[in-house]
């Protein structure tokens, strides 16, 4: 029964040595541009809210509700790991991911005889720290990059414009990394990005790669919610208000692979 045993493990160890033959480091540096679509939510923090503190919430919060605008997204990404050929044409590739990203969260709300506007910008320089796991047939690649951003740079941008006598009034501030912590609750957001990525040129170690992804950042809640770009003025209602953007993202991707034990 040992021998059996062993002789198993032999063969097992044998054909998984053959399956991955070809397997190997897998390098990418790659540079992410796109757009993104802000999404501004608001919610109470008290899951059983009294009929007046959800009748101050509404009116507070909800009459003030901005809609969503679009902003730029761009970065760069050093993705490194391994390569598990299966034949010829499949393979998989487990990486790890480190980078630079900006990222833009924008919103805006017009007066109802449309004379004025209101809009609101966050932008933030963050370290990407994350997974990038991805199953390559033939010339295409189908990732999931799955993460943590953490921002080290956020500017706000608040403007009010009056069309009717050709104003605009516009506050900018500016946070750097030991600053961040006052402008938003916890200083990370995660974010997720599924890719397809086709292989322009190949040669057995190197390939030119452009591609495309859709994806988001979620998870990034306000220290001071505010409302019409004002901070909450009722401190009972702000303590029970929270105030989260994200955005919806998509973009397109260029940038080249390597595979140095090929």
């Amino acid at each position: 029964m040992k021998r059996l045993l062993n002789i198993f493990i032999i063969l097992l160890l044998f054909a998984a040595s053959s399956l991955f033959a070809k397997s190997g480091i897998e390098i990418g540096i790659f540079v992410p541009i796109g757009m993104s679509v802000g999404l501004n939510s608001y919610s109470l923090t008290n899951k059983n809210p009294t009929k007046q503190q959800q009748d101050n919430f509404e009116t507070a919060v909800k009459q003030f509700r901005r809609k969503s605008a679009v902003g730029f997204d761009a970065g760069a990404s050093f993705h490194i790991g391994y390569r598990f050929e299966i034949n010829k044409d499949m393979s998989v590739s487990v990486l790890g991911e480190l980078g630079y990203a900006h990222d833009e969260f924008s919103f805006y709300r017009n007066s109802s005889d449309k004379n004025y506007k209101d809009t609101l910008n966050y932008t933030l320089e963050s370290l990407a720290i994350g997974v990038y796991p991805k199953f390559n047939w033939k010339k295409f690649s189908f990732g999931l990059n799955l993460g943590l951003k953490i921002p080290l740079y956020a500017k706000s941008i608040s403007a009010y414009t009056d069309y009717k006598n050709k104003n605009i009034d516009r506050n900018i501030e500016y946070y750097n990394a030991f600053q961040v912590k006052d402008l938003f609750k916890v200083q990370a957001m995660g974010y997720i990005r599924f890719s397809v990525d086709y292989s322009v040129y190949t040669d057995e170690k190197f390939a030119l790669v452009l591609g495309g992804y859709i994806g988001g950042d979620f998870g990034l809640s306000l220290k001071k919610p505010s409302i019409n770009n004002q901070t909450i003025a009722n401190q009972n209602i702000a303590a029970l208000t929270k105030q989260t953007v994200s955005s919806f993202d998509i973009g397109f991707q260029v940038g080249v692979k390597i595979l140095p034990n090929n």
